[in-house]
């Protein structure tokens, strides 16, 4: 704890300066103290919210130097986002599409989430990691990465995992969007006994299971034009694709992942 306090502090007062590191110039060792944090984080395998304590460590500076450097918070958040994505990949070895598959791109929901529990981002990225060199992978990639594509097209927003409040049976035109459908409704309660226990494998084993709907969904004789010219067949089909994407994304951003 007193290693984790004396470097923030480090950290939040140099950056509230406006010294902060540029290129390789690092004169007060900063990427070294943010780098230390993490590994602290990690090694003692804390369950730390570490965009709580950057609230707070900067509300504390910025209370005693009102001068403090204008974005102060979203500075130090950017720069240990690029602590966690070098250390997965060079020090865990992990695959950059994976890093980028639990780290976002460009996605600040995703971004948010890596520091509000560090321990969690490294372990789902290794997670993934072991994944891909089973094979395990494999299963779900298709299926998965296909749906987050469409999915995209839509406007089904990233958190909602339920389809009862949001998708409308009565348009189905195809008995591929009812088995979809009822596939969806009974993985909610399994994803959300995935979230609180992080056991991401009975996620990757859910997916695994639903991957024949999809692809039915997707092709043969019961597949639907997902992009129907009717507007409201059309939104149903995407919000359909949406909460499988969704539930995806408790592991990872599928469709930042590269074949």
């Amino acid at each position: 704890m007193v290693g984790l306090a004396d470097r923030l502090d480090t950290l939040v007062g140099i950056f509230g300066l406006g010294l902060v590191p540029t290129g390789s110039s690092d004169p007060f060792a900063l990427r070294r103290a943010a780098t230390a944090i993490v590994n602290i984080i990690w090694a003692a395998d804390l369950s730390l919210h570490l965009n709580q304590l950057l609230d707070q460590v900067t509300a504390d500076f910025i209370a005693v130097h009102s001068q403090a450097a204008i974005g102060l918070t979203e500075q130090l958040r950017d720069f240990f986002l690029q602590r966690v994505r070098t250390l997965l990949q060079e020090d865990q070895q992990i695959d950059y599409d994976l890093v980028n598959a639990v780290l976002g791109e460009n996605d600040p929901d995703y971004a948010d989430r890596a520091l509000q529990n560090p321990r969690d981002v490294r372990d789902r990225a290794k997670f993934l990691q072991a994944i891909r060199q089973n094979k395990t992978l494999d299963t779900i990639y298709e299926t998965v990465n296909r749906a987050s594509r469409l999915a995209a097209q839509g406007d089904l927003d990233k958190i909602q995992l339920d389809p009862v409040a949001i998708v409308r049976p009565a348009l189905f035109q195809q008995p591929s969007e009812q088995a979809l459908y009822d596939a969806l409704v009974q993985l909610v309660p399994q994803t959300q006994t995935i979230q609180a226990d992080r056991d991401y494998q009975k996620l990757v084993d859910a997916l695994a299971g639903i991957a024949p709907v999809v692809s039915n969904f997707f092709d043969g004789a019961q597949s639907v034009l997902v992009m129907d010219p009717d507007p409201e067949i059309r939104h149903n089909r995407l919000n359909l694709l949406g909460l499988l994407r969704n539930h995806a994304r408790v592991l990872a951003d599928f469709g930042a992942i590269v074949k």
